[in-house]
This record gives C-alpha cells, sequence and structure tokens, in this order.
C-alpha cells in the first residue's frame, strides 16, 4: 500500500511539475502574454520555470522534501499573487499545490517506512 502511495505522490508532482513548466513557457513565449515579461520580470519567470523542472526531478527521484521546499520557493512569492488573476495563468497556482501534495504524500510514506524499518532500542 505504501508503494501506491508513493507511486501516486511522483505521478502527482511529475504532472504538476510538467504542467507548471508549460504554463510558464507559454506565459513566458506567448505573442501576446497575460502580463508583459520583461527584465526582471523575464528572469523570475524562468527561475520558476526551472522550479518546476526541479519539481519534476525531485518528484522522479521520490525527494518529498524538496518538492515542499519548491512549493514554498514558488508559491509564496509568485503563485499566491497568481491565484488571484482571472485568466488562465492561475492554474500555475493551483499547480503548486500539487508540489505540496506530493511531497506530503512521498514523505510521509517514505518516513513511515523509515521508521518500521529502524531497530528498537
Amino acid at each position: 500500500m505504501t508503494q501506491v502511495i508513493q507511486l501516486v505522490g511522483k505521478w502527482i508532482g511529475i504532472i504538476s511539475g510538467a504542467g507548471s513548466c508549460v504554463c510558464w513557457t507559454i506565459a513566458m513565449w506567448k505573442p501576446l502574454p497575460v502580463f508583459p515579461l520583461t527584465g526582471v520580470a523575464f528572469i523570475v519567470a524562468l527561475l520558476m520555470a526551472l522550479f518546476a523542472i526541479l519539481a519534476v526531478i525531485a518528484a522522479v527521484h521520490g525527494h518529498g522534501i524538496m518538492l515542499i521546499v519548491l512549493f514554498f520557493l514558488s508559491f509564496l512569492p509568485i503563485g499566491l499573487y497568481l491565484l488571484g488573476d482571472p485568466d488562465w495563468i492561475q492554474l500555475i497556482g493551483i499547480l503548486n499545490f500539487g508540489y505540496l501534495i506530493a511531497g506530503g504524500l512521498i514523505w510521509a510514506v517514505s518516513y513511515a517506512e523509515e521508521s518500521l524499518r529502524a531497530p528498537d532500542v
């Protein structure tokens, strides 16, 4: 059962990371962007796309803590702001919650397996 939960967590992380990366790429390179990305805003969007790729890599390798860290790095500054946007760009904020859910599932299962394997002293 724990392997199934961990697999579900990995797939949630992979889907949310890939979806977030696609959304950031569309937001950066769309001819008529939702909000203008010039200068520092473009660099931040590129960094958020990089975080999304890192989330996919962390999900594939089963690093729950890394997914939780990436959630806080990407959601608190930008994702929370984008949740209030009425356009399609709010999907990025919603997909960031996938990092938290996936990280929580992967971390909880790996922590439970580790505590079961630990010998009582």
